[in-house]
């Protein structure tokens, strides 16, 4: 059996490594990046891939740096290295000492880069999928292994698609790590006539501009949640925009300035925007825990008629 390591953070490094454990791999070592939250945040929401580990009794190594990387992987001396979402760039001299794959969550050499996942969705993609990878020195850049392509509906969120993505990814894993450890692998080289990038969001990306269609609004807020979140300004207070839905004008719309809120169908925040409105089923005020429109309504009919910033 291949001495085998696991390293990444975040949700789709958990839902692959989830997957890869109940396909009867354990690996011999997980490494994770260094968690610099805070003791709270911890507490609040706890690094899941950490415990999955902890939970099947697998030896965790924590890391901040790429330094500290190398010398795991010097001192482990692993057969393989699978690499999910790791968020640390693996230097050529690192990458001489086993075998690196990647999982991402694209078909590259389309959207490579930090962001696939939401750009397939502001592209309105109808399908994406994930690719396995040997890791070169370059990001994302690396010969193919396998891919697997994974069907988007028009209503997809991020949440959806990243669950789906990497638990494909982990299952593309389980069904080539055989030939990998056997070395009997066909690595098909990225036309970069093909290539596409993406880049790193930023939280003022989720900043809602209310002169755009409540189509280009939609996507974003399906995108972006939970990071960095669609959000706008009710008064002197921030909201984040959860799940919306269009509703098409006719006419010669939009009949109000870009921001001003309504009353929606079935008790819905109808706001105005560049084209048709959006309609806000549900939202967070900052401090806040979610609601629907309708209970928020109850208690704040007046924000009726005012415009958004």
């Amino acid at each position: 059996m291949s001495k085998i390591i696991f390293a990444g953070s975040g949700r789709f490094s958990f839902l692959a490594f989830k997957t890869i454990i109940e396909g009867g791999i354990n690996p011999s070592l997980i490494v994770i990046t260094e968690d610099r939250r805070t003791e709270r945040e911890k507490k609040k929401n706890p690094l899941r891939v950490k415990g999955l580990a902890s939970e099947h009794n697998l030896p965790i190594a924590e890391t901040k740096e790429k330094e500290d990387f190398h010398k795991i992987i010097e001192k482990e001396k692993p057969d393989i290295v699978l690499v999910a979402g790791f968020g640390i760039i693996i230097p050529e001299k690192t990458l001489q000492l086993s075998r690196f794959f990647n999982l991402h969550p694209s078909l590259l050499p389309k959207y490579r880069g930090p962001s696939p996942i939401q750009t397939a969705i502001l592209n309105e993609e109808k399908e994406s999928g994930t690719t396995l990878f040997r890791v070169n020195e370059v990001i994302d850049e690396g010969p193919i292994l396998a891919q697997k392509r994974v069907p988007f509906h028009s209503k997809i969120t991020y949440t959806e698609a990243e669950e789906t993505l990497a638990k494909e990814g982990g299952s593309l894993f389980l069904e080539n790590v055989k030939d990998i450890e056997e070395g009997n692998v066909n690595l098909k080289q990225q036309d970069e006539n093909l290539a596409s990038y993406t880049k790193l969001l930023r939280k003022e990306d989720g900043r809602i501009n209310w002169k755009e269609p409540a189509k280009e609004i939609e996507k974003k807020i399906r995108a972006f949640n939970p990071w960095p979140g669609t959000f706008s300004k009710m008064g002197d207070k921030y909201f984040k925009v959860l799940d919306a839905e269009i509703q098409e004008q006719t006419g010669n719309g939009p009949f109000g300035a870009p921001g001003k809120v309504y009353l929606g169908t079935n008790s819905t925040i109808a706001v105005q925007t560049g084209k048709d409105f959006l309609l806000i089923k549900s939202l967070q005020i900052e401090g806040k825990k979610t609601t629907n429109s309708k209970d928020f309504l109850q208690g704040n009919i007046d924000y009726m008629g005012i415009i958004l910033s």
